[in-house]
C-alpha cells in the first residue's frame, strides 16, 4: 500500500510516557503525519491495520488508549440517520504544545544542495559589496532608496495589522464558545506583535489554522497565554 510521504512529530510527553506501548507511540506519530492536509487525521482502523500488519481490534485499542491518556481527541461525523460517515482524530493540546502541522516531504527538495548553497553565498557576497559601495559614495538614486525603505516599512506594518486582526478574531471565537471576555491587553499585544513579526507568512498562516481550530473547540483555558507559548515555540525562543 502507498505510504504517506510526510514528516511525523513525537512530543516529549508522549515519547517519555512509560504507560504507553511502543506501537502506541508509533501510531501517534502516524496520526500527526496524516494530519498535515486538514489539521486532523481521517484514516480508518483498517488503514492502520494494513500499514502495520496488525488487527483492526489492536489498532482500536491503541487509539483508545491514546485518547484515554489525553494525547488525541476523536470526533465521529454522523449523517442525519445517525450512521457514521467518518472519524476525525485530532492531536491533543495536552502537555507540550504542538505548533507545527506535519511538514510535507518532497524528493525534489533533495536536488543539488551544493548549487543552492553556492547560489546563496554568491548572492550574499554581492549584497555585501553593493552595501559597501552605497555607504562609501553618494548616488543620485539614494532618494529612491529611502522611498523604498518607507514603502517596505508601511507594508510590514500593514501585514502586522492583518495578523493581529486574525488573532483578535480567533480570541473572539474562543470568547463566544466559552462565554468569556478575554482580549489582548496593550502589554500582551506589544509582546505578541514582536513575536508575530518574526514569522514568515507561511509559518504564521499554518500556526493560525491550528490556533483557530483549538480556539473554536476551547482546547485551552487562556487564549493569550497559549498563543504566546505557540509563537515562542514556533520561533524557538
Amino acid at each position: 500500500m502507498e505510504q504517506p510521504s510526510y514528516y511525523s512529530i513525537l512530543t516529549a510527553e508522549v515519547r517519555y510516557d512509560k504507560g504507553l506501548k511502543p506501537n502506541e507511540k508509533l501510531i501517534y506519530t502516524e496520526i500527526t503525519a496524516l494530519s498535515n492536509k486538514y489539521g486532523y487525521c481521517t484514516a480508518s482502523n483498517g488503514y492502520f491495520a494494513e500499514l502495520y500488519d496488525v488487527s483492526k481490534e489492536t489498532v482500536s485499542r491503541w487509539i483508545s488508549h491514546l485518547a484515554k491518556k489525553g494525547y488525541v481527541e476523536i470526533k465521529v461525523i454522523r449523517a442525519a440517520d445517525k450512521t457514521v460517515q467518518s472519524r476525525r482524530i485530532y492531536v491533543s493540546v495536552r502537555g507540550e504544545v504542538l505548533t507545527k502541522r506535519s511538514i510535507p516531504y518532497c524528493e525534489k527538495d533533495q536536488h543539488p544542495i551544493d548549487e543552492k548553497i553556492k547560489e546563496n553565498i554568491t548572492s550574499n557576497n554581492n549584497t555585501s559589496i553593493d552595501n559597501t559601495r552605497s555607504s562609501s559614495s553618494y548616488s543620485p538614486s539614494s532618494g529612491k532608496h529611502v522611498d523604498n525603505l518607507h514603502k517596505d516599512k508601511d507594508e510590514d506594518e500593514k501585514e502586522l495589522s492583518i495578523r493581529l486582526a486574525l488573532i483578535d478574531k480567533s480570541i473572539v471565537i474562543f470568547n463566544q464558545v466559552t462565554k468569556s471576555k478575554i482580549y489582548l491587553a496593550k502589554r500582551d499585544r506589544s509582546r505578541v506583535s514582536s513575536l508575530v513579526s518574526k514569522l514568515s507568512k507561511t509559518d504564521f498562516d499554518n500556526l493560525m489554522v491550528d490556533y483557530e481550530h483549538r480556539a473554536k473547540y476551547a482546547l485551552f483555558d487562556d487564549p493569550v497565554a497559549y498563543l504566546i507559548t505557540m509563537l515562542r515555540n514556533e520561533i524557538g525562543d
